[in-house]
């Protein structure tokens, strides 16, 4: 990725907020289109920027890339003004691609970025909304919603209608391999599956008992 275009030429290497906030974006796009190939790019541009981003002393990823030109000091952005910082727009990130593909890495940093700026937030709140809206999905209930069958996207769109921040959705018309789905699909029917940390309620094909057990 690159941060300028100008005359046909791209000359500045992007920087960890254009990829924190793209594999974002593909990661919403993926859950209303269910196209699996917007989850493969968030998936390789993830891996990229812990490729060419992150510090594995501070557990923490640089705001520049390490194929830019040698800084004095490379910085690590963490507060969230009205941007949100990159840092806590990866940490949801990882938490929501590692529920996805039951990565137990991107989890553990996920969580490990949040547990490190826990004083910051507790001397200065108003600075990190976005990273209490990661640590409530660490600190309460997150679900994980798969639904297989011909009518995926018709129950994706029934369950959108509520807003439910605290889940990551992963749906197929057809058998799919994704962890989420792998041996769920049922020839004939439409199936709702609402799990926590992989351990799941009774199936269902009806969207009301679904959001009956996300209200939990």
């Amino acid at each position: 990725m690159y941060r300028n275009y100008k005359n046909g030429k791209a000359t500045i290497n992007g920087y960890l907020e254009d990829y924190a906030t793209l594999i974002e974006a593909y990661i919403a796009l993926y859950e209303v289109s269910l196209d699996e190939k917007w989850m493969k790019i968030s998936k390789q541009l993830t891996d990229y920027t812990f490729d060419h981003f992150f510090d594995i002393e501070s557990n923490m990823f640089f705001f520049t890339s390490n194929e830019d030109s040698l800084l004095i000091v490379r910085r690590i952005e963490t507060e969230d003004n009205v941007i949100s910082a990159s840092n806590s727009i990866m940490a949801k990130n990882l938490q929501k691609i590692g529920h996805l593909y039951e990565n137990s890495y991107y989890l553990k940093v996920s969580r490990q970025m949040v547990q490190n700026v826990i004083p910051s937030i507790e001397k200065y709140t108003s600075a990190y909304s976005n990273w209490l809206d990661v640590y409530t999905n660490y600190s309460a209930n997150f679900y994980e919603v798969a639904i297989l069958g011909k009518n995926a996207e018709e129950k994706v769109k029934e369950l959108n209608k509520v807003y439910i921040p605290n889940k990551i959705i992963a749906a197929s018309t057809i058998k799919n391999t994704l962890p989420l789905l792998k041996n769920r699909y049922v020839e004939g029917e439409t199936i709702l599956y609402v799990c926590e940390n992989n351990t799941c309620n009774l199936p269902t094909s009806k969207t009301k008992i679904a959001l009956q057990q996300l209200s939990h």
